[in-house]
């Protein structure tokens, strides 16, 4: 796999957060669960996954009638872009009645199963986190078992500028790096951990130093030596010792910008370098050499950097 995240449609994005697609028996959850709901898609780059974290942008009209979704294998976490809306709910025994607003968040750990009904149409942004990543995360910090709490209209800046980062993502370069994925499943994980967990959890010792000579030096070696591939957060916080978590900010604080923002950009300079120099290969030979699956996200990005197209800089460059 190279530089690319997944975009999907409705059913391929169903399909790629259902754990059944590697042979285990379980039921197409995250199918049936947009399904049910009626979830439909905001604009074509609506939705993006990696192997731990998908997002979505949905808009729900509002149902004649009470509708059940069933259990998802991942801790959900919504985040409402349009409202005020009035939202019924019946979970267990339970029932709950509330009026969520713009910027409140619902977290549904995983297992759960509902029975929903609200009053009016509303767009939001959905999260579906793999709950073995969350369960490692916990572990890594030293935590036991994570006990997810259920919320419906809870506000959390945190974990709503997180989703709208990772929308707006999605949304302008039509697509999400791996580094991305891993850099935000991690923030959302510590978070929830954090914040909206059973368990008395200690807040993290922060990390405040930036990355040594040595530590940019192996990690700019591991992507030289991989730039056609699909490099990971995980490649290049163990190529500098540390954790994921507390890789991003020493990162940062010695580059100046996050790592993903950083890669990009060594891509989009190896690009150019391919695109003057190598007139034989063409713009998808040159997407591939940088470690992108798809030539339409290596030009949108590539628009970004240089403010034109691949074909026009290189004409542009050799004249």
């Amino acid at each position: 796999m190279k530089f690319a995240s997944h975009n999907f449609g409705m059913a391929n994005f169903a399909e790629y957060l259902d754990p059944s697609r590697d042979g285990r028996s379980d039921i197409l959850s995250a199918r049936a669960w947009i399904g049910n709901l009626g979830g439909r898609p905001i604009r074509p780059q609506s939705f993006a996954a990696s192997s731990v974290l998908a997002v979505g942008h949905f808009r729900f009209d509002g149902p004649a009638q009470n509708i059940k979704s069933p259990e998802l294998p991942f801790h959900y976490i919504s985040l409402t872009l349009s409202g005020p809306s009035l939202i019924e709910a019946r979970r267990g025994g339970e029932r709950v009645k509330t009026r969520v607003l713009p910027g409140q968040t619902m977290i549904r750990p995983a297992g759960g199963s509902d029975v929903w009904r609200w009053d009016q149409p509303t767009e939001e942004a959905h999260v579906f986190l793999r709950a073995s990543f969350l369960e490692d995360v916990a572990a890594s910090i030293g935590g036991g078992r994570a006990e997810i709490l259920d919320r419906i209209a809870v506000s959390d800046t945190r974990i709503r500028d997180t989703i709208l980062a990772l929308t707006d993502e999605m949304m302008r370069s039509g697509g999400i790096s791996t580094i991305f994925f891993d850099m935000t499943a991690e923030l959302l994980a510590r978070r929830m951990l954090l914040r909206h967990s059973s368990q008395n959890r200690r807040r993290p010792v922060e990390y405040r130093g930036a990355l040594t000579g040595q530590q940019l030096r192996r990690v700019l070696a591991v992507v030289q030596d991989r730039l056609e591939e699909d490099i990971t957060l995980d490649d290049l916080a163990s190529a500098a010792c540390m954790s994921r978590f507390h890789f991003v900010r020493a990162f940062k604080a010695a580059v100046g910008k996050p790592p993903h923002r950083w890669l990009v950009g060594l891509r989009m300079e190896r690009a150019k370098e391919l695109l003057l120099w190598n007139r034989g290969m063409t713009i998808g030979d040159v997407a591939a050499r940088v470690g992108f699956d798809s030539q339409s996200h290596f030009g949108r990005l590539f628009l970004e950097h240089a403010r034109m197209c691949p074909r026009e800089w290189r004409r542009h460059a050799v004249s």
